[in-house]
């Protein structure tokens, strides 16, 4: 359950989450949080790594870390492990549901608005791994 996977982060697992989110997220959206949750996501699920650590750097996943390797910003890790932060990724799984992966705005084209849930217009949008 994805309560439960969030209510089991450590300290180290939010900072991941930031660095994960200012590389691939709309910058101060809900998407952020979207993000956030499809990591998660991928934490649970049974093909992928069961560390955010590990999801998160596991070579080719998630292109924003082939440009740079940010520093947590301190402010987004306080936010996520927060009460409402707490809240915002069960949010942010209301919408994705237990989707994995998404694509960012330059693959709008691809995307079906009937199955590929987004958290903001300038953010990513959603999908299974299969799709």
């Amino acid at each position: 359950m994805i309560l439960e996977t969030i209510l089991g982060l450590t300290a180290l697992d939010y900072d991941h989450l930031a660095r994960t989110i200012q590389v691939e997220a709309a910058v101060n959206t809900f998407d952020e949080y979207c993000v956030a949750a499809s990591v998660l996501n991928r934490v649970r699920s049974p093909l992928y790594p069961n560390t955010v650590a590990d999801v998160v750097y596991a070579p080719g996943q998630y292109q924003g870390f082939d440009y740079k390797r940010p520093v947590a910003d301190i402010n987004l890790v306080n936010e996520l492990q927060s009460d409402l932060g707490r809240k915002n990724l069960l949010r942010a799984y209301s919408i994705i549901g237990d989707r994995t992966d998404f694509k960012g705005q330059s693959q709008l084209r691809y995307r079906v608005a009937s199955e590929d849930p987004m958290c903001h217009n300038k953010g990513n949008f959603y999908h299974y791994h299969w799709q």
